[in-house]
């Protein structure tokens, strides 16, 4: 299978992302690109879900399979294709940025980005809907278009790691599952110790690995999941700020009170109950 699709330059300049040339190659072992430095002004990436291909780097032949995946800065040399006994099942898109974005500044940075990436995140279906609406083009699928591609790129930012990173997908997937769990049940009398057990490691690993995951220590998370809770219940009850205290997790009013100041910048009450709820 050889599916492709060019899209028309934007009208709009502003996207934070756009997609130019994407597809879908399927048992097409002779997908093989050979470009040289300078030639593509685009980004260019490709999620491998299946079967097998190469990228050529610096000298250095890398095996491509199931999980895998490439990013190349705009104006790179590129040689890379598929395999001929197993061709790769490949997703694939060209684009350009009118922003800055996290993943893109390390990629940048180099010559070539090659990483493993959790194949069950959802990418598939994004890349599916993105080309869907680039064969059937309209005007009016552009934000679509765009918010899609910058979809792919956050969700491959929490779902993937360089390839000889220093956290696993395996211990990615364990801190956030501890993330999921603590961010339903914020209300609990949680500690350190607790919440480390969520995961099977260590206090001291799971305070570093909390960090590297999720970019903020287990505490801040949890004030922020409660600060969260507090100020949905402010907007949608009538509870007393005492009530709502209890029901975010927060042992005293008093302290919530003043934890809430200090991250929002205002006391509660001008938030959504009155002072004679107090």
């Amino acid at each position: 299978m050889n599916k492709q699709c060019y899209l028309p330059t934007p009208a709009y300049t502003k996207y934070v992302c756009y997609p130019e040339f994407l597809g879908h190659y399927s048992n097409f072992p002779q997908h093989a690109e050979r470009r040289s430095e300078g030639l593509l002004n685009s980004y260019n990436l490709h999620l491998i879900f299946a079967g097998e291909g190469y990228v050529f780097h610096e000298g250095e032949r890398i095996p491509m399979g199931r999980g895998k995946g490439f990013l190349f800065p705009r104006g790179a040399y590129q040689q890379y294709g598929s395999g001929l006994s197993q061709p790769w099942d490949v997703r694939w898109v060209h684009f350009g940025t009118g922003l800055p974005l996290p993943l893109l500044e390390e990629v940048d940075q180099s010559r070539g980005y090659f990483f493993t990436f959790d194949p069950e995140a959802g990418l598939e279906s994004l890349f599916e809907e993105m080309y869907r609406l680039g064969v059937s083009y309209e005007t009016r699928y552009e934000p679509r278009l765009s918010a899609l591609l910058y979809e792919i790129l956050i969700t491959l930012l929490q779902n993937s790691e360089p390839q000889n990173g220093a956290v696993s997908l395996e211990i990615r997937h364990s801190i956030r599952n501890a993330a999921n769990v603590i961010h339903r049940e914020c209300a609990g009398a949680w500690t350190l110790e607790s919440m480390a057990r969520l995961s099977g490691y260590s206090s001291y690993h799971f305070l570093r690995l909390f960090r590297l995951v999720m970019g903020k220590t287990p505490n801040r998370f949890l004030t922020d999941c409660r600060l969260a809770r507090a100020k949905l219940l402010l907007v949608s009850t009538g509870f007393s700020v005492a009530e709502i205290a209890r029901q975010a997790g927060f042992s005293q009013s008093s302290y919530f009170i003043k934890v809430f100041r200090e991250f929002e910048g205002m006391p509660p009450t001008n938030i959504g109950v009155s002072s004679e709820q107090l």
